[in-house]
């Protein structure tokens, strides 16, 4: 079939409830476009222009929905003075957490147009946007307060003080939502729709009881902020929700963005309140073959498609760095050719 919308125009249709020509389809490119336009990682990390022109070349190869400016989740963390290790060929990794070398009260908020990596984003972002914003949205993934908040600690010291210093926990949270809201608006004012993503939330990391009590009002505070600019808000969180499923409805988001759940479910518990964003194994897009990858992307969107307030084809996390570019090129052909809207 033809398509009569721009993805700008077709997300656009979706987050006022209308119907567009056919569902969105955005795979969760994000460090891939590294490998698409063939630059080294540290290189797409570390250059705004970069990191633009690496995602609008994964635009043009594949013809997706939208442009996803992001590395990985310690990015906040790094600014607020954790110490990551910058690989040539791999994505930073934390090396020294900042609660490690200092006490809480000499956090600071940082500022996203001079700290660390944070002007990065905003470079990409802003160079995206004079390039292709007219017709493609440009999506800024920020890390919510609970993953930021383990970032700056030792991660397994974190989890336990859920336990045993919850009090000093909610506060590292308070001081991370600050930081979350200051670089999202930074992220707005450079042509960025700011989504949530607080993969460490995951009910295959944490119970959810420690979600409700640790990682549900930050990502409530953020998403109100965002909801000041009339923005419909999306919240990605990897691995295992199953457990959380109803909690989600309570954090305000507009879209939940899907990992390890069973998508039929998540439609029955979710889809009369949120728009279904998922939920594609990526592991089958780095090993599987293109003719399974096709029958069970199909599958996905079929049903996908059915969601009442509104449905994304995407992948449940990132597309792995080095998977074959065959493979998302099958992704993304198999559910438009599934995701049309016919009545």
């Amino acid at each position: 079939m033809t398509e009569i919308l721009n993805p700008r125009e077709r997300f656009g249709l979706l987050v006022i409830d209308e119907k567009p020509d056919r569902c969105n389809i955005i795979p969760l490119i994000t460090s891939h476009a590294a490998t698409v336009a063939g630059i080294k990682l540290k290189e797409y990390y570390t250059d705004g222009e970069a990191m633009a022109k690496a995602q609008i070349t994964a635009i043009e190869e594949y013809e997706h929905d939208a442009i996803s400016i992001f590395s990985e989740v310690g990015i906040i963390a790094e600014a607020m003075g954790s110490e990551f290790n910058y690989p040539d060929d791999d994505l930073p990794v934390l090396r020294i957490p900042a609660l490690t070398k200092f006490d809480i009260d000499k956090l600071k908020i940082p500022d996203p147009n001079k700290d660390s990596r944070l002007p990065v984003y905003l470079e990409a972002i802003e160079y995206a946007y004079s390039a292709v914003g007219d017709k493609i949205p440009i999506l800024a993934y920020v890390p919510a307060p609970f993953t930021t908040g383990m970032m700056l600690s030792d991660p397994n010291q974190f989890l336990l003080d859920t336990i045993r210093n919850p009090e000093q926990i909610k506060k590292i949270i308070e001081i991370s939502l600050e930081a979350a809201i200051e670089f999202s608006y930074e992220i707005i004012n450079a042509g960025g729709l700011p989504i949530l993503v607080d993969p460490l939330a995951s009910g295959s990391v944490i119970s959810p009881k420690a979600y409700q009590e640790f990682a549900l009002p930050g990502e409530q505070g953020l998403i109100k902020f965002l909801h000041r600019y009339d923005f419909d808000v999306i919240l990605h969180i990897c691995g295992d929700t199953t457990p959380i499923l109803d909690l989600l409805l309570l954090t305000g988001a507009d879209l939940i963005s899907l990992d390890k759940v069973e998508l039929n479910l998540a439609i029955e518990r979710l889809a009369p309140k949120m728009r279904i964003i998922g939920n594609f194994n990526t592991t089958k897009l780095g090993f599987g073959s293109p003719d399974g990858i096709a029958s069970q992307v199909r599958e996905m969107v079929k049903h996908g498609i059915k969601a009442e307030k509104g449905y994304i084809a995407s992948t449940g996390c990132e597309v792995p760095i080095r998977a074959p570019t065959g493979n998302v090129k099958v992704f993304i052909s198999a559910a438009k050719e599934a995701g049309w809207f016919l009545d």
